[in-house]
């Protein structure tokens, strides 16, 4: 215990070296005191500077994780391609992505194919005899010599187009008991004193919704083609006439599109009038139903006239628009779509999971289609290993997607799921519709179909250009059905189109 200064000086009353020792002593004990409150106040100083460097360090942690999500974000869009997204094969530009598909052994037409070859006519329009005037080998002259046989080729040449003008002339009379002049009707048709016929205007659609082309390339090339040039308002119109005498035809295809246990649906973004608008199709092997509307979803859906209706099994992505509950149909998912996803998982994720539901669903369709050939289904215990094989992946991938946390940096609120997550809880939600087409014969694999049918769409735009106006629009939709539909159950479009100008139906 420490003596105070009276204590010692009273000890050291009669000691004065003891009295020096303790002066000292306490002279340094002061600046030992000295010394040990600077020390503390700066450990005090250096403690407030390492717990705001130990928030900082903290701060810059998560900001790290933050950053390091962010740069994962985006190079999986700059990685994006046709065969680890939804994106189509137009957006790769020159890039070359791997082929998912398998090769199908030897190229070109399979087995049993007519072919396209020209065959010898036996009603030539015109024949040219070339005649042997002298033999080769001695000189004689051969001009008098009957002909033995013939070697015959043909030529096949298309003479050029030559317009064809029908003059209609109408009757008057006067009538003989009250002076009455009359005048005989001229066909419904011929309205004005000049006009284009059908053929035209079956012309007219044919390049415009079948080729592609534009106005003004169309009537270039009937100027090219017959010397007279239609205005584009004349080729305006000559689409209008086209569009109203397809509306029976356009009714037919809703109503065998009813009839049909499958169908497909999609739905690609086109511009119209500078917005972005959607193109709709529902379809299958022989018919096309195409439909403009503004809202992607079911509004747009019911405007076709055909998806509330339908009672069979829809073939489409997983759009949450055709869950709606007042949908009467089922469900077939498009398993296509979920291979690329699942690459992508796999390319910029690396999980496990999404490897195995790759092959799980590659092996299932090469499986089925084995069974196909022979006319069989597939077993009822194949069935029940793929099922047990598929909630077993998921079981396993959900550890790997549970551990990724993403919070988007300028959104607020819940944090949100990664794109494997989303995945794999599509793929928990969705078993039995992505897993349909192994049980259910007339279910594919994919929705090639409506893809197909929506392509021209695209090609449309990039050939021609947007759509300047709504009517332009509804009027290639509805053309574009139909001639779709006369393509894949190969009837002449020409011909049909021009019936449909007469009265006839398109359709038998």
């Amino acid at each position: 215990m420490m003596m105070s200064a009276t204590e010692v000086k009273k000890m050291s009353k009669g000691d004065p070296e003891i009295a020096d020792y303790f002066h000292g002593l306490f002279a340094v004990i002061s600046k030992q005191s000295e010394h040990i409150e600077k020390l503390t106040e700066r450990i005090e100083k250096q403690s407030i500077i390492i717990d705001e460097q130990a928030r900082q360090i903290d701060v810059q942690a998560k900001k790290i994780v933050k950053l390091e999500k962010q740069v994962h974000e985006l190079e999986r869009q700059l990685g994006k391609n046709s065969n680890n997204s939804s994106k189509p094969p137009s957006s790769d530009g020159f890039r070359k992505p791997t082929n998912l598909r398998t090769p199908g052994g030897k190229k070109g037409a399979p087995k049993g194919h007519e072919g396209t070859t020209l065959r010898f006519s036996d009603q030539p329009n015109e024949i040219i005899v070339h005649v042997v005037s002298s033999c080769s080998g001695c000189a004689a002259s051969l001009e008098g010599v009957e002909s033995l046989t013939y070697e015959k080729r043909q030529v096949f040449d298309m003479p050029p187009p030559k317009i064809w003008i029908t003059e209609h002339r109408a009757q008057k009379k006067c009538c003989p008991e009250c002076g009455l002049r009359q005048r005989a009707a001229f066909p419904e048709p011929v309205k004005a004193p000049t006009q284009y016929g059908v053929g035209f205007t079956a012309w007219t659609a044919y390049f415009h919704t079948y080729q592609m082309l534009p106005l003004d390339r169309i009537s270039r090339m009937f100027a090219e083609l017959t010397g007279y040039r239609p205005s584009e308002a004349t080729l305006l119109a000559s689409l209008q006439t086209m569009h109203h005498a397809l509306a029976e035809a356009e009714d037919t295809i809703r109503a065998a599109l009813r009839q049909q246990p499958v169908v497909h649906a999609d739905e690609t973004g086109c511009r119209i009038e500078g917005k972005t608008e959607w193109m709709h199709v529902v379809s299958d092997a022989q018919w096309t139903l195409l439909g403009v509307h503004p809202n992607r979803g079911s509004k747009g859906m019911d405007a076709l006239g055909f998806i509330p209706s339908y009672h069979g099994a829809v073939v489409h992505d997983c759009l949450p628009s055709y869950f709606k509950t007042h949908y009467t149909f089922s469900h077939a998912l498009c398993n296509a779509h979920l291979l690329r996803e699942c690459q992508g998982i796999i390319e910029y994720d690396r999980h496990e999971w999404a490897q195995q539901m790759k092959e799980l669903l590659q092996e299932s369709w090469a499986l089925v289609q084995r069974y196909a050939q022979e006319q069989q289904p597939v077993p009822e215990p194949i069935l029940e290993d793929i099922k047990a094989w598929y909630d077993e992946i998921l079981t396993q991938g959900e550890f790997e997607w549970s551990t990724e946390i993403f919070r988007s940096p300028y959104v607020k609120g819940r944090v949100k799921k990664s794109k494997a997550a989303n995945l794999g809880e599509r793929f928990k939600a969705h078993k039995a519709a992505i897993l349909r087409f192994i049980w259910d014969a007339e279910i594919p694999f994919d929705n090639n179909q409506a893809e197909r049918d929506l392509r021209m769409v695209k090609v449309k735009q990039k050939v021609s250009g947007t759509f300047r106006t709504q009517a332009g629009a509804h009027r290639f939709a509805r053309l574009r059905s139909v001639i779709s539909s006369l393509l894949k159950q190969r009837v002449n479009i020409l011909a049909s189109l021009s019936q449909a100008l007469c009265g006839k139906a398109v359709f038998e």
